[in-house]
């Protein structure tokens, strides 16, 4: 793993809110938080509702964007901008992986049929330092 990687992974490597853009029915983006966490191959995942819009739009087109990081506003830490194809999977198995006891207040359990995980790999990645204005680019 080289080293902008490892800075990648020190901003992914924990639990956070990231905005999160989909494309509309008419070729709008459409921006919400969503909280999400990541594996060491920098792909990202969050659990929503099967009927939320958000859901809807990525069936539609899986091209999503994220921003996340900067944890400490307005200090000037790290943030990243993060270009990829989203999947939504309901299989029991990953429901049951990624289950966490909190998500109760929004579904019934691992079983719930509305319950989903998206899963983002990323395609590309930008890396924007402290005191930067032009970013690093990581790209698969």
């Amino acid at each position: 793993m080289n080293d902008l990687e490892e800075r990648i992974l020190k901003i992914l490597d924990r639990k956070q809110t990231a905005a999160l853009a989909t494309v509309t029915a008419n070729g709008a983006p459409w921006v919400r938080y969503v909280s999400i966490e990541s594996d060491r191959d920098f792909t990202l995942r969050f659990c929503t509702s099967r009927a939320s819009r958000k859901a809807l739009q990525i069936e539609s087109n899986p091209e999503v964007h994220l921003t996340c990081g900067n944890l400490k506003p307005p200090d000037d830490s790290a943030y990243l901008q993060i270009a990829g194809r989203a999947e939504i999977r309901s299989d029991a198995a990953t429901k049951l992986k990624y289950w966490q006891e909190g998500w109760k207040r929004y579904f019934k359990g691992p079983e719930d049929p509305d319950y989903v995980m998206v899963f983002v790999r990323p395609r590309r990645i930008e890396y924007t330092g402290p005191g930067s204005f032009e970013p690093e680019i990581w790209e698969k």
